[in-house]
């Protein structure tokens, strides 16, 4: 995501990163944008609190001190975080220049309300970055009978930004296959995705005798001719501006009234 947006000329004063997590894309940011403030926001707190101790500096003082004179501009040791509903931004409007989301949109479906806050927070000229999971991830789990969050559909992502208000975008799709030996592995490891968005999910937990069926289930079905467990993920990349002249609340467009002499 950093490579892309290498042709965008932007020097923001702001970076949003919307679902920041652990922190990871901090330091990143930081070094691409080495003048901009950065504010990571996520709503699950032990994920901040990693991010917390990842930008923390060191317990040795003299290391500490010599790191604050070699950084002393770095503003990845001015990140603010905060945890937040991604829905409900708190920070004014107009008041970034770059928002980055990595792997964060395809958990709000409808995506709307989402990008309807990060219209209102991001400055006219400002640019929106993002990636998410796609309409063809997981598919061979989900026909083996998985109950699985919709994905979106890169078309609909697109219209849903413009729809927001957003213009230009410009999205492209990857696809990534996952092989894994052991369907513990496996399993384990589509877990670390995160929990499950659907309304209608399970409440209570799965009995063993469940879980034996379904690594039953993916070991006997997914295994290619190699030996190896395969799964498919659809990566959705995107981009959009901002426009100069931003759409008011209600959806209506200002109108500015120029003279003769103006023109």
């Amino acid at each position: 995501m950093l490579a892309r947006l290498e042709p965008v000329r932007l020097q923001p004063q702001r970076v949003l990163d919307a679902g920041c997590g652990v922190g990871a894309a901090l330091p990143g940011l930081a070094r691409r944008f080495p003048g901009a403030e950065l504010v990571g926001i996520d709503w699950a707190g032990s994920a901040l609190d990693r991010a917390r101790h990842r930008l923390a500096p060191p317990r040795i003082a003299w290391l500490a001190r010599w790191l604050s004179r070699a950084a002393r501009d770095d503003p990845q040791a001015r990140a603010l975080l905060y945890q937040a509903d991604p829905r409900a931004l708190p920070l004014a409007g107009n008041s970034v220049d770059l928002i980055w989301s990595r792997l964060m949109l395809h958990w709000h479906s409808p995506p709307a309300p989402l990008l309807a806050e990060w219209y209102r927070v991001i400055r006219p000229g400002g640019v929106l970055a993002f990636s998410c999971l796609g309409v063809d991830t997981l598919t061979e789990v989900r026909e083996l009978g998985a109950a699985i969050m919709p994905f979106p559909d890169m078309h609909d992502v697109g219209d849903a930004l413009v729809a927001a208000g957003f213009a230009e975008p410009v999205l492209d799709t990857e696809r990534l296959t996952v092989t894994w030996r052991d369907p513990e592995a496996c399993v384990a490891d589509l877990r670390t995705l995160g929990g499950n968005a659907l309304p209608e999910r399970r409440r209570g937990l799965a009995t063993p005798r469940s879980r034996s069926r379904w690594l039953e289930a993916v070991s006997r079905s997914l295994r290619r001719e190699d030996g190896l467990i395969s799964i498919s993920f659809e990566l959705i990349y995107g981009q959009a501006w901002c426009p100069a002249v931003k759409r008011l609340p209600d959806g209506l467009s200002p109108v500015r009234i120029v003279s003769r002499r103006e023109r």
